[in-house]
């Protein structure tokens, strides 16, 4: 890792990885970060935080603030703790499972959703009781079920949204030949809680 200078977007590889564990990867990570709209002292849950990839730039980008880890996997857990070390950064992990996992955290500012395990409804109703009015939720989904119903769920909460959906193929060398290798897409739905002005 080049410390001279820092920009949202850790390369990929400069993270420690643990094979079955996801991570957020770089170029997804760096659009859900702008998405997020942080901003100096802001509260932060990473709600599926993987390796930690999201909740350590968070951080990063936010030292002031209270960035949160929550993850239910024992080696995932881990990892994040590694990750946070080598990144210099103290996040506050949360073993446990969302959304009873969020249940005494402090209202957020911000909230990053990367993973539900198959409760994306219970977690998302509970993300809006805890975000502050003006806060952000920016949520990432891969199957073609999730995207929908978070979008759904949060329309009919009233929430001000914006969609994208990013296709992402990196370049690989296979024999004497480069190929573009095609990334699973990616939907990120961005959030904004009504009542209150967003920082």
């Amino acid at each position: 890792m080049n410390d001279n200078f820092y920009s949202p977007g850790i390369p990929d590889e400069d993270f420690i990885r643990e094979e079955g564990v996801p991570m957020t990867k770089n170029e997804i990570r760096v659009l859900s970060l702008s998405k997020l709209r942080l901003f100096p002292g802001a509260v932060v849950y990473d709600i599926g935080a993987g390796s930690g990839s999201v909740a350590i730039e968070c951080k990063l980008i936010n030292p002031e603030g209270r960035v949160f880890a929550i993850e239910n996997n024992a080696p995932a857990i881990t990892l994040i703790k590694k990750n946070s070390r080598k990144f210099g950064v103290k996040l506050e992990v949360i073993e446990g499972t969302a959304p009873s996992a969020l249940n005494n955290l402090p209202p957020a500012d911000r909230i990053f959703l990367g993973g539900s395990s198959g409760k994306l409804e219970g977690i998302l109703d509970m993300c809006d009781r805890k975000l502050k009015m003006g806060g952000r939720l920016v949520v990432n989904t891969v199957t073609l079920h999730n995207g929908p119903a978070a979008y759904v769920f949060l329309k009919g909460k009233n929430y001000t949204l914006e969609a994208v959906q990013v296709n992402i193929a990196l370049i690989k060398e296979v024999g004497t030949s480069e190929l573009w290798q095609a990334r699973n897409p990616v939907t990120i739905i961005a959030a904004q809680k009504k009542g209150g002005k967003a920082d």
